[in-house]
């Protein structure tokens, strides 16, 4: 009997999400794809897994005898990855993660600076991406940890989340905008207009497709990199939306203008970030990745007080 160690993190991801659409988004698989890989695993078994009998994916008595083993080779799959990344590590002096844009744009530069200062010897490799982007790279192992929006990672029991400090959310726009000099402005006013935004967590988007009464929201403009995200503001009408940390760093440089608000939604009033470290739970990281982790987790506790005095 062939177990292939994809197919087998399939099985555990359906079992833990209860759906195949679900599993299938949180491994980053359509649901066609998600699907063959189950049968595939089901026929080197020699055995059904699922009663597809049943509305939910409910496990047979030969799932629930694999479940545990399937579970074990994703710790040992994670625990000898983490081991092959230390030895690496601690021989060549590099550590890589994966960061969200808006964390990229301050907090993770001052933290990485921080980082060079103490280790002058060590290498640093970040690359910045949307949130499902980085969730591939960290469970298949490219990344002992990312730093991004903590809105799904929350929901993985696998994932291990240290929280960093929430700010504020608000719609911004370019100094040229229609809307710049009006005042108070209303959401429908707002929402009137193209919406340009980095990808959007799961909570942001149901927060704006709720104010603009839709059932999903797709901005008309969307960039992972902050800065031509934010540029694009001066050569379009486009609106997009800012934490306290973003519009301090680029609010001169980039002429953004931050809109008040002259009927703030109960459901924009409590919108705010929720970044946080993200890694596996089982995962052992090198010392490199340790010490990157603590300096982050330090840099935002000293930026915070530079942020939350900002007069927006």
């Amino acid at each position: 009997m062939h177990l292939d160690f994809r197919q087998l993190r399939n099985f555990v991801a359906l079992v833990e999400y209860g759906s195949f659409n679900r599993a299938a988004e949180a491994v980053c698989l359509s649901q066609s794809a998600f699907s063959r890989s189950i049968q595939a695993l089901e026929q080197s078994v020699g055995h059904p897994l699922f009663d597809r009998q049943s509305k939910l994916p409910t496990l047979t008595l030969h799932g629930q005898t694999l479940l545990p083993y399937a579970r074990r080779f994703q710790e040992l799959n994670v625990e000898l990855s983490s081991h092959l990344r230390e030895a690496d590590d601690a021989q060549n002096g590099e550590v890589a993660f994966g960061c969200g844009p808006a964390p990229g744009a301050r907090l993770i530069p001052a933290a990485v600076g921080e980082f060079h200062r103490r280790l002058p010897q060590a290498r640093v490799r970040f690359h910045i991406d949307n949130w499902y982007a980085l969730h591939h790279a960290l469970t298949s192992q490219q990344y002992p940890f990312v730093v991004a929006d903590s809105w799904q990672a929350e929901l993985d029991p696998q994932l291990r989340v240290q929280p960093l400090s929430p700010q504020r959310c608000f719609f911004v726009c370019h100094a040229s905008h229609p809307l710049a000099k009006q005042g108070p402005v209303s959401i429908q006013q707002i929402l009137r207009y193209p919406f340009a935004a980095p990808y959007l967590p799961p909570g942001v988007r149901k927060v704006l497709a709720t104010l603009s009464q839709r059932q999903d929201f797709t901005p008309a403009i969307q960039c992972d990199h902050i800065y031509a995200l934010w540029s694009t503001l001066a050569h379009t009408e486009a609106i997009s939306f800012a934490s306290e940390d973003g519009f301090a760093l680029c609010q001169h440089s980039h002429q953004l203008v931050k809109l008040e608000l002259s009927d703030l939604p109960d459901e924009w009033r409590l919108m705010q970030t929720r970044f946080a470290i993200i890694s596996p739970v089982h995962a052992a990281q090198p010392p490199l990745a340790e010490k990157l982790m603590e300096i982050i987790l330090h840099a935002d506790r000293q930026l915070q007080p530079l942020t939350q005095g900002v007069s927006v």
